[in-house]
């Protein structure tokens, strides 16, 4: 018998609503709810949304390719095992584990392929897609999860031409595709490739302001709780 979520994703967004505006150590002592939980929702709800707050029981299938690129991925990552499971769609860390496991032991299984197996399908774009694409993506905080589902593009497709943008010092045209090309993209003036700069820096900085405003909240946050058990402890005396 599958045992009912005791909160539902619906529930759990109110909270986290609850613990931005009044505070984590209240809204943990109200619920009986840990630290870790809230972040965990927290990061659950910032790269998959509400559906990620859902209570999944049933088993998703992914595909050996899926895994495969997962791990090797991670493998050059600096981020957390759970932040990097949570970014990419996964509900935990232990599937992740275990399929760095099989990884390493040569043990991956296949699956037959399923609705998720879908988003890994790449598709032709052309450069200035590809230039809007990785724009909003780092608008996104580098969401890679929101941008496969938002653009329908494999995950290697962004991760590709994210890194490949990176390693080139920031430089938009490293988004032009040249393999196999008789005919090349058009090229750009210099002016065009200021624009462009300058597209992906105001990107870059409004996510830092999004970033910024969100710290400046919980420092706020935290200070009320500060004052209010220092007023508490005031009027015990």
């Amino acid at each position: 018998m599958v045992r009912k979520p005791k909160y539902s994703a619906e529930k759990k967004l109110l909270i986290l609503k609850e613990a931005l505006r009044d505070g984590s150590s209240k809204v943990m002592t109200k619920y009986n709810i840990g630290k870790d939980t809230i972040r965990r929702w927290r990061l659950l709800f910032k790269y998959q949304g509400l559906p990620g707050l859902r209570s999944d029981h049933h088993n998703q299938s992914y595909s050996i390719k899926f895994k495969r690129f997962l791990v090797e991925q991670y493998r050059q990552s600096t981020e957390s095992m759970e932040l990097f499971a949570i970014k990419h769609g996964l509900r935990s860390i232990e599937q992740l584990r275990q399929w760095i496991i099989q990884y390493n032991e040569s043990n991956l299984k296949a699956y037959t392929p399923r609705k998720r197996d879908s988003k890994m399908s790449g598709r032709k774009t052309s450069f200035e897609e590809r230039l809007m694409i990785i724009e909003e993506l780092i608008k996104h905080d580098v969401n890679y999860n929101w941008a496969v589902e938002k653009y329908h593009v494999s995950y290697q497709q962004i991760y590709g031409w994210y890194h490949k943008y990176l390693k080139s010092g920031n430089n938009p045209e490293s988004l032009r595709d040249r393999r196999g090309k008789t005919k090349p993209e058009k090229e750009w003036t210099e002016v065009d490739r200021l624009k462009a700069e300058n597209r992906l820096l105001k990107a870059k900085l409004q996510n830092q302001e999004m970033e910024v405003a969100f710290a400046k909240k919980l420092v706020e946050i935290r200070n009320r709780e500060v004052n209010k058990g220092s007023s508490s402890r005031a009027s015990k005396n």
